[in-house]
């Protein structure tokens, strides 16, 4: 039976397909890579990919022994008329593929994180997202991972009460990897709107800066933007502390520590964890006058690359929206920026939406 639905990928590197080779077998998280992924739901059938590079699009092939390649994607969509198409390159050039998608009859897109490179930017990919009315995911992917989703869903039902407060540890850059740990905390505390944003960028000689040799990406005040380290193509700033309070009244707290990727959650009558990124999550329930009580969850499941296609499939499918949609992946995005209109104001309270939609980062 032939497929049900033409896949097309633009950009062929690690997420395209080459992150595989990455991730051991039997790793639960495999398929990880969007040709895997896409390979290994039977609805789908990547018929075609793109690529800027000659060399990176000739790797990916022999790698996959997959030989309709393309060096212009335009020239992909327009011929190949896919009904999926994801976006896997670096987010400097993500806004520009997304929008020409969109506008040129693809019905289903699954985007790479970071979104893109100005709020400018993601302001019209969300205007074409929704014009065209076209189901949309980013790879923001705990989200879709089973164990995560058991979490939400369980701090949803009530188990530590109303959440009230969400510590992230992780120490990364604002484009490419902030948006797991942004749309992770989100996510558990329901997906309210942010309404502010504190913080500080890492600079050049911070004494913080654990590994001080890194080149960082400087900012041009006469251009508005971040520039890459000399030799460099992307300014992605790694990012110090950071608070971000939401519409609920929620606060999410953000502490760099190198190495970790662990949330806590507290609720009026609880907390929910998740530790070694998940590997240990439970729920430690503590009501007043009663005993504590711990729960420890576990899920197993399809990839979460599978699940946000499926996701994508089953909004074409039904209408309804996926759990990354457009609009909860800008409220993301407008913390991202907003951490860095707070750096460059001196790390003073700056409101959500972020009226500045100019500012330049051109990250991975």
């Amino acid at each position: 039976m032939a497929a049900k639905y033409r896949v097309a990928i633009i950009g062929t590197g690690r997420m395209g397909g080459l992150i595989e080779d990455e991730i051991a077998i039997g790793d639960s998280g495999r398929p990880y890579g969007h040709f895997s992924a896409y390979r290994a739901i039977e609805a789908c059938e990547v018929v075609a990919v793109a690529n800027r590079g000659a060399e990176r699009l000739k790797r990916f092939s022999e790698r996959f022994g997959f030989t309709n390649t393309y060096l212009n994607y335009q020239e992909m969509i327009l011929r190949e008329k896919p009904d999926i198409v994801s976006v896997t390159t670096p987010s400097f050039a993500r806004a520009a593929p997304l929008i020409f998608c969109a506008e040129h009859g693809v019905r289903g897109i699954y985007s790479e994180k970071g979104l893109c490179a100005s709020l400018a930017e993601a302001d019209q990919i969300r205007a074409a997202m929704l014009a065209n009315r076209v189901a949309f995911n980013w790879g923001a992917s705990r989200r879709h991972m089973p164990v995560y989703a058991k979490l939400r869903d369980a701090i949803a039902a009530g188990a530590i009460g109303q959440p009230r407060f969400a510590a992230q540890y992780a120490y990364t850059d604002i484009i490419k990897h902030h948006p797991h740990t942004l749309d992770t905390v989100g996510m558990l505390l329901g997906d309210p709107a942010p309404a502010w944003v504190e913080g500080r960028l890492i600079e050049p000689g911070d004494p913080f800066d654990p590994n001080p040799t890194r080149p960082h990406p400087t900012y041009d005040p006469a251009g508005h933007r971040f520039v890459p380290a000399p030799g460099r193509e992307i300014a992605d700033p790694m990012v110090g502390f950071f608070r971000v309070g939401y519409a609920n009244g929620a606060e999410g707290y953000f502490i760099p520590r190198r190495g970790a990727w662990e949330v806590e959650v507290i609720g009026t009558e609880g907390r929910a964890y998740a530790w070694n990124d998940g590997l240990h999550t439970r729920i430690r329930r503590d009501v007043r006058g009663s005993d504590v009580t711990e729960t420890v969850i576990r899920a197993v499941g399809e990839s979460q690359t599978m699940r946000t296609i499926r996701d994508i499939i089953r909004e074409l499918e039904t209408g309804q929206r996926t759990a990354g949609n457009i609009d909860i992946t800008m409220q993301t995005v407008e913390a991202q920026f907003g951490i860095a209109h707070s750096h460059l104001q001196g790390g003073r309270r700056v409101s959500v939406p972020v009226a500045d939609r100019s500012l330049y980062i051109p990250g991975g």
